[in-house]
């Protein structure tokens, strides 16, 4: 028997004694002391008794020889000017569609105008963000980062600005006749 306290033994006749009734029957206490007792890694070469369940460690498991400084990880490349080039092409198109179903059907010309130079802009903006997201993705070193999604938004973005200098060609000829 041993004292719950400190640990000590007790008197083997001490378990007939009416002075400790409190104290109890334990199996003798497993005092581990850590190899290095400034730090709280466990040391692999010690066996310590694993955890009920718990599996034991790799056997190419180190510890470490204290704090390890961390490098700086870069943030991870997001597709954010990617797509919203591409989507920059597509509102454009969505736009040209209107313009062109509001002038079949006698709609306000300046309102039509005005959506048709609002589809430019925003043609003329997702083509930048194109180039811009083509460059950044050009600085990345990760395979995964494909320029894919900004060459199509840049590809889609000039494709309707030519198709707008189509329409301001075909209809500054029209309007001078």
């Amino acid at each position: 028997m041993y004292c719950l306290d400190d640990g000590t033994p007790l008197p083997a006749d001490a378990s007939s004694s009416p002075a400790l009734a409190a104290t109890l029957i334990i199996p003798p206490p497993h005092a581990t002391t850590p190899a290095r007792p400034e730090t709280s890694y466990p040391n692999p070469a010690v066996h310590q008794p694993q955890p009920y369940g718990y599996p034991a460690a790799p056997p190419g498991w180190m510890a470490s020889a204290g704090p390890v400084a961390s490098t700086k990880i870069a943030a991870p490349h997001g597709r954010g000017l990617e797509v919203t080039s591409l989507i920059f092409a597509i509102a454009s198109f969505v736009m040209l569609g209107f313009c062109i179903i509001s002038g079949a059907t006698a709609v306000n010309p300046s309102v039509i105008g005005g959506i048709f130079i609002l589809s430019a802009l925003l043609a003329l903006v997702g083509a930048v963000l194109g180039i811009v997201a083509i460059v950044k993705v050009a600085k990345v070193s990760n395979p995964q980062h494909t320029k894919v999604l900004g060459v199509v938004g840049l590809v889609i973005n000039s494709i309707y600005l030519i198709i707008v200098i189509i329409f301001l060609v075909v209809g500054a000829i029209a309007s001078s006749n």
